[in-house]
């Protein structure tokens, strides 16, 4: 083995390592966060034989693996998360060791670096959802889809028709992956199949979901917003999560990308660029769009970026080195935050602290109630504690939580209050609750967010008002 192969063979191990070690190392220390809740309740209810949800009946792969998971190991954050994060650590693999016939092993080794250190595509490893079975499914139809003597469009297409049913933002990719076929000589048997599998795969989602595919598509035919999420919130996350220096090194790699006559470069254009152009579009008129939507064009992205690196590296080395110290220093402090909390706000601890000083006939208000109570009733003695959603704590019910007998105990996101809770909320708060604690840990500087929760406790309460005179003659 010569020394160039040695120095491969070592920097594979070390980026093999180093992603296996940050997605499997704080697997199940992470309280469940978010959409996680779903997951885990949804699961639930599939193993007792209930009906389906409508998410796992139109994007059933990515409950599928969770479900095999839990059905074998049991239920807890490590199994449910622990499919997930093997299609993370195999994603970072394919691109380091697949197609080496069109990737160079420079591109290959910084495209598979950036995926193995990226905090946002760590977080989705570790998260229990369908992205990261997402994000290999479209990176293996991406790579096989590229042309050359590896090229096997039929394992493109199937790898795309199973990105599908992680979710049905990967049918964005569509366009990335048929362009090389309107290449002469053109397939016409694959663009046959491929038409056949992208009609059945809407037709599944279409029918098969619930009707919410079709309640999306009726509300944007009327101009109606399904969500919260706009222009702004998509643009700005979506260059925040990749990361700066990736998108300045795929940018670097856009010369070289539209100069490439084998093709290849055509399709990584198009498979980078396409989707969040059209995600862009859609949230233009008003939809709901979210970064993680835009997941399948994260392949061909962290190729292009891998691209740009090498075109520096051959030209100017002392250069090219400086951009790989800048790109991997970019992650360091979102890196080092994330070995704190896992970037997520611990629902499990706030539950401990409310069981250690708090009773199980008390009333408890937070944001993510449902995660909470997992928690919570899990603790003995706390199965029957009320807890409700801060956003359904409307003006009649803030007066009697102030007259009740029971303790009255809050818990808000740090980083929400003074920009997402009700005003209302805020001075009901800052009249009649005094804070206990904070929840979590301190990030450390350069972090992005805050994770913390806010507790507070009531300082005040109302005595009960008397009954009016005039009702006693009609007992």
């Amino acid at each position: 083995m010569s020394r160039l192969e040695r120095v491969g063979w070592g920097a594979t191990l070390l980026i093999v390592g180093l992603a296996a070690w940050l997605r499997f190392a704080t697997l199940g220390e992470w309280s469940l966060d978010g959409d996680e809740f779903y997951s885990w309740h949804d699961v639930q209810k599939m193993l007792a034989g209930e009906d389906w949800p409508h998410g796992a009946r139109s994007h059933p792969l990515g409950y599928l693996l969770i479900l095999l998971s839990v059905s074998v190991f049991g239920l807890s954050e490590v199994v449910v998360r622990s499919a997930p994060a093997v299609c993370g650590l195999l994603a970072v693999v394919a691109l380091l060791r697949m197609r080496r016939d069109v990737i160079s092993p420079r591109v290959a080794l910084a495209a598979s670096a950036l995926a193995a250190l990226s905090p946002w595509l760590i977080y989705h490893a570790q998260m229990a959802r369908f992205y990261s079975p997402l994000l290999l499914c479209v990176t293996l139809a991406t790579l096989w889809a590229l042309p050359g003597q590896g090229c096997r469009p039929g394992r493109a297409a199937l790898a795309w028709a199973l990105a599908v049913l992680c979710h049905p933002t990967a049918l964005l990719l569509g366009p990335g992956l048929l362009a090389p076929l309107f290449l002469p000589p053109v397939r016409w048997r694959v663009l046959w199949g491929l038409g056949s599998a992208a009609v059945l795969c809407i037709a599944l989602v279409w029918f098969f979901d619930g009707g919410s595919t079709r309640t999306v598509a009726l509300r944007a035919y009327a101009g109606l917003d399904p969500g919260r999420y706009s222009f702004t919130h998509f643009l700005s996350g979506l260059g925040y999560n990749l990361g700066p220096m990736v998108g300045l090194l795929a940018l670097l790699g856009l010369p070289s990308a539209w100069a490439d006559r084998r093709g290849s470069g055509s399709t990584l254009l198009l498979s980078a660029g396409l989707p969040p152009l059209l995600l862009l579009a859609i949230s233009l008129s008003g939809l709901s769009v979210h970064q993680r939507y835009a997941m399948c064009a994260v392949p061909a992205a962290l190729l292009l970026a891998g691209r740009g690196w090498e075109a520096v590296a051959v030209r100017r080395p002392l250069l090219g080195w400086a951009l790989a110290v800048l790109a991997v220093g970019a992650f360091i402090p979102s890196l080092v935050a994330y070995q704190r909390d896992g970037d997520r706000h611990d629902l499990r601890a706030v539950a401990a602290f409310l069981v250690q000083n708090g009773s199980s006939s008390d009333i408890v208000v937070a944001d993510e109630h449902a995660t909470l109570q997992v928690y919570l009733h899990a603790e003995p003695g706390f199965a029957d504690t009320v807890v409700i959603e801060e956003s359904f704590v409307d003006e009649k019910k803030r007066h009697d939580f102030l007259r009740n007998q029971s303790e009255i105990w809050v818990a808000l996101k740090l980083s929400r209050l003074g920009s997402v809770y009700h005003d209302d909320l805020l001075r009901w708060l800052e009249e009649s609750f005094t804070e206990i604690t904070k929840v979590g840990r301190v990030p450390p500087p350069l972090a992005r967010h805050d994770n913390r929760y806010v507790i507070y406790r009531r300082s005040q309460r109302l005595k009960p008002s008397k009954k009016p005179t005039g009702l006693r003659g009609n007992r």
